[in-house]
């Protein structure tokens, strides 16, 4: 016997029932590499799903460092405004009858009472009146602090610069400095 495989079948009836399974056997493989396909593809959307998630989480803490870094300006503007308002009680206690003291005192008001625009304008009056006076390095640091607040922050760095430039020994020099500084650090 030379050939050892199915007998071929004899009669037309024998062949189509042999067909027929043939192509049953081919289905089934066909439908195998259907499964196999998709789970490829199953296997690929998993992939991506995990790449997005781990996205998410990053962006998720990098929201959560930039509410910190928001709430930590937060506070340091909020002690810095205190410190104002202490300064200016503290000074409006000592200050003298004097124009040039007077000037520099509404000035101050203006900027506590949020009203920056005319804070400004009277700082700037005060410099130019009093560049002189004791309390034109204050005046400078103030202008800048305005400036600051406002958002206009070239003409807030170039005030506290002046006072760098200006009045490097005086008390709010370091002040300055560490405005510049966190400006800097702020990119602004």
């Amino acid at each position: 016997m030379l050939f050892a495989g199915p007998a071929l079948p004899q009669s037309r009836g024998e062949r189509i029932d042999f067909l027929e399974q043939r192509m049953a056997v081919v289905e089934r493989q066909l439908e195998n590499q259907a499964l196999v396909e998709m789970a490829r593809q199953l296997a690929a959307l998993e992939a991506e799903q995990r790449r997005l998630r781990g996205e998410v989480e990053e962006l998720r803490h990098a929201l959560a460092a930039a509410q910190g870094r928001q709430r930590d300006q937060y506070v340091d503007l909020d002690q810095r405004l205190r410190s104002v308002e202490e300064r200016l009680a503290a000074a409006s206690a000592a200050a003298e009858a004097s124009g040039a003291e007077a000037a520099y005192q509404q000035a101050l008001a203006l900027m506590k009472a949020g009203r920056y625009d005319e804070a400004g304008v009277a700082l700037n009056q005060f410099l130019a009146s009093h560049a002189g006076h004791e309390r034109a390095p204050n005046a400078q640091y103030w202008l800048g602090e305005v400036h600051y607040l406002q958002r206009e922050y070239p003409a807030a760095r170039a005030a506290f610069e002046r006072v760098l430039s200006e009045y490097p020994e005086a008390s709010v020099a370091g002040e300055a400095r560490k405005r510049l500084a966190r400006m800097t650090a702020e990119k602004h």
